[in-house]
């Protein structure tokens, strides 16, 4: 049995790594024999998708069992896909969380203990106790999603204070996630599209003011969404991505930014209909205009 840990370095006395999708290696560790193959992780500085990516690197690696400090719920949705249980809140020397495991000590993960793209911007750090992710340091914020309808649903949310939800459904057609989030004062979990606000009494109200304006593009953003998803119902027809092939130059901009791991590309993009969500993540980020949203029933 090969199980994999999060490190900080190549060997088992380093740090347990706290973030799964960016830590520095994966240690691949034999149960019966405890040898230990470092991996560099290959997505530690990708814009977006990192913890897919590395999800199903370790799934390639055969391995069946992830240690790591924190894991979001992409990530987490491939496992649960593949089949490999993922332990959360681990911390210290990599040797030691690895006898653990063997004693027993580690109870499976359930779902994810942080929000998408939590180790965007989060520096590398063990987790807090309990497997909690650290918070800023006024107040703090909570979110939690739920998936509607089919397909892969995706979705976000946002609650007062900037707590950040997204949720996932599976089922027939396209599902929609719908997020709630909930916090107190102005410093939620740090994610890659919502960094925590800076403090007033710090720095520029202006840098506050700008925070704000972001949060409120992404409610609107949000509320087109929910909107098009109604439509959708109503009309019996879904919005997926097509690529224009002719502007496509295969930069890859769109797999990095694509949530659900919807899109590939050899030498040109292309879209998994099945995956897809209609999110538009793609058709905004795509520096060609080489993509655009179409309706299927």
């Amino acid at each position: 049995m090969n199980i994999a840990v999060t490190s900080t370095g190549p060997t088992l006395d380093d740090t347990v790594e706290a973030r799964f999708g960016r830590c520095a290696y994966f240690l691949i560790i034999d149960m019966d024999t405890m040898r230990c193959e470092p991996i560099e992780n290959p997505n530690i500085a990708l814009g977006g998708g990192a913890g897919i990516q590395s999800a199903q690197l370790m799934s390639e690696k055969g391995v069946t069992t992830v240690l790591t400090g924190n894991c979001g719920p992409n990530a987490f949705n491939v496992f649960g896909q593949a089949g490999i249980q993922v332990i959360v809140g681990v911390s210290g020397p990599v040797r030691n969380a690895v006898e653990q495991f063997k004693s027993g000590t580690f109870s499976s993960s359930s779902g994810p203990n942080v929000t998408s793209h939590f180790g965007m911007n989060t520096a590398p750090a063990n987790p807090a106790p309990g497997g909690q992710p650290m918070t800023g340091p006024i107040g703090q914020g909570g979110g939690m999603g739920f998936g509607m309808g089919g397909g892969r649903g995706m979705g976000r949310g946002m609650g007062r204070g900037g707590g950040m939800g997204k949720g996932m459904g599976r089922g027939m057609g396209r599902g929609l996630g719908m997020g709630m989030g909930g916090g107190m004062g102005m410093s939620p979990w740090p994610t890659e599209q919502q960094p925590a606000p800076p403090s007033v009494s710090e720095s520029d109200p202006n840098q506050t003011k700008a925070f704000l304006q972001e949060q409120v593009q992404s409610l609107e953003q949000q509320k087109r969404q929910i909107e098009q998803r109604i439509k959708e119902l109503e009309t019996g027809r879904r919005s997926i991505a097509v690529v224009d092939s002719e502007n496509c130059t295969g930069c890859g901009t769109c797999m990095n930014a694509c949530p659900v791991g919807a899109i590939e590309v050899k030498e040109k993009a292309v879209i998994n209909e099945a995956l897809c969500t209609g999110c538009a993540a793609c058709v905004n980020i795509c520096p060609n205009e080489a993509i655009t949203m179409a309706h299927k029933e």
